[in-house]
């Protein structure tokens, strides 16, 4: 069945005040999405408060080279319906490009409010871009809350629009009322090709975003993968193929020994791995259950969080490969990633509860340590893997907690107090569909990417670029950890499941232990 989307713009075609000069819709953020929607053979309607002719920004004005490359979205933009008429339950998507003609007349309009409600209710994808989100400030959901309340988006920002000199122009300053409202807001530089994609909302910064969201919005709407990292630099570490598992082998997380041997989770089988810096292989233990997150206790023995039968366990393994059940966790869901917290204490991320537990391996207890919305899965209508990890790795760095939100694609952030319990949840990266991560001796964060097949680099300034890809032997990528020795303390290894989670069976590679040579040297924990 074809989708289709509603197009909602500005009728208001001046500023208002002393200097009534033109305004309305700027062009190429109406025209662009429209023509990568019908070539996508998408039904688009076009619709506007007064209907009739959308107003254009002169400063937009196409070039005739784009008033060729237009033509079907010019056209459309002469003859908008009037949006009383529209019904939502008509449509599968509603989208709002930007211009300051929305600032006007969409802020209070009850129309556009109603339709928001619905789709909002419905979970349909809500998308806007630059001043496009002005149509959101008015609307609300069932409960009376701000549509945008929590939602993480970005607009045109307030440095944008004092660049243009307008910000004394407009009824208001769109990023400072998002804000007010509850929005975690995220702002790039000026005219950055930046989106955000919040569950069902989708949002582009400005007219430099508009084939971003297009192709987001596009996505979205046929359950592909969100083109997450198609524009970031390339910086190819050189790879090395250290070790090789049969199909299908689901490498799930590595923890690196002092002396150099790498420790390898396999989550279906349970199975835990020696594997040599060279790449001799052989099986250290075998549990009764899954085997996800692996790290060291103070005496060398391995932790692996994991499942036993149906219940969720912390499993202690020597390195003669005894296995004890440590700390049974009735109240867990899914337990995932861990990281040493201080003395005995360890967290441990529960993908599917919302949650991170604190274990304490002395007196063999677990607690709840946090519990937050954002750390949650849930299932999501247009990804392509609706059943996501929530909370999935953990690292501590510089006395703060990071944590990869796999289904909500974020890096998170929690400060620890001076007794290590947790501060303020804040939101440090989106648009990452991170899974495992480390951090180097600057502060740099290398995360696996799971269903991207990569390896990136993110910077302490929150720059991303990508070092490594499935043509190296990535595809699957699930964990990383630095080597620890003088030979490889400057290497990163990445485990990965061959794509057995997400490629059809007779397209699942090997499991694979990859060494890429990244040219710096992993963080220790003072």
């Amino acid at each position: 069945m074809m989708k289709t989307i509603l197009i909602v713009t500005s009728s208001h075609d001046r500023f208002e005040g002393p200097d009534p000069r033109p305004t309305g819709v700027w062009l190429e953020e109406f025209a662009v999405p429209y023509m990568e929607m019908l070539a996508r053979k998408i039904g688009i309607t076009v619709a506007s408060p007064r209907g009739g002719a959308m107003p254009v920004d002169p400063r937009s004005n196409p070039t005739p080279e784009q008033q060729q490359q237009w033509q079907a979205a010019i056209e459309a933009s002469r003859a908008t319906l009037p949006l009383a008429g529209m019904a939502s339950a008509d449509f599968d998507a509603i989208f709002l490009p930007g211009g300051h003609g929305p600032m006007f007349d969409l802020p209070d309009n009850p129309d556009l409010a109603r339709l928001l409600t619905e789709f909002y209710q419905a979970g349909k994808i809500i998308a806007a871009i630059c001043h496009g989100p002005a149509g959101w400030v008015g609307a609300r959901r069932p409960d009376g809350t701000p549509l945008v309340a929590g939602v993480a988006l970005t607009s045109y920002t307030a440095s944008e629009e004092v660049a243009a000199e307008l910000d004394k122009q407009v009824p208001f300053i769109l990023e400072d009322r998002l804000r007010a409202l509850g929005a975690h807001f995220i702002a790039r530089e000026n005219k950055a090709d930046h989106i955000e994609r919040d569950g069902q909302f989708i949002t582009g910064q400005n007219p430099n975003s508009s084939t971003s969201i297009a192709r987001a919005i596009v996505a979205a709407l046929d359950k592909a993968l969100q083109p997450a990292f198609a524009a970031v630099p390339r910086q190819r570490a050189a790879a090395q193929e250290i070790a090789t598992f049969p199909v299908p082998t689901f490498l799930e997380n590595i923890a690196i020994g002092e002396g150099g041997d790498l420790f390898v989770t396999s989550y279906d089988d349970g199975r835990l791995f020696r594997v040599s810096p060279q790449g001799g292989i052989a099986q250290l233990a075998r549990l009764d259950g899954n085997a996800a997150g692996i790290g060291f206790a103070a005496d060398g023995s391995l932790l692996v969080a994991g499942s036993a039968g149906k219940t969720q366990m912390l499993y202690r393994v020597g390195l003669d490969g005894t296995v004890e059940c440590w700390i049974e966790m009735q109240e867990a869901v899914f337990l995932n990633g861990l990281t040493h917290l201080v003395g005995e204490r360890y967290l441990i991320a529960d993908s599917y509860k919302s949650a991170i537990w604190e274990v304490d391996l002395a007196a063999r207890t677990a607690a709840l340590w946090l519990s937050h919305e954002r750390l949650a899965h849930a299932k999501d209508p247009f990804h392509p893997v609706p059943m996501f990890p929530g909370a999935n790795g953990l690292k501590i760095h510089d006395d703060t907690l990071y944590v990869s939100s796999t289904q909500q694609q974020m890096l998170l952030r929690v400060p620890l107090g001076v007794d290590y319990s947790p501060g303020e949840l804040e939101v440090f990266m989106t648009n990452l569909n991170l899974d495992d991560f480390a951090f180097d001796i600057e502060g740099n964060i290398f995360g696996t990417t799971h269903i991207y097949s990569s390896v990136v680099r993110i910077s302490p300034d929150r720059r991303v670029s990508v070092v490594a890809e499935a043509e190296q032997g990535l595809t699957g990528s699930t964990a990383v950890a630095f080597g620890r020795t003088a030979a490889d303390h400057r290497s990163l290894y990445v485990t990965t499941n061959g794509g057995v989670s997400f490629l059809s069976a007779d397209a699942v590679q090997p499991g694979r232990i990859v060494r890429l040579d990244v040219g710096i040297a992993g963080y220790r924990r003072p």
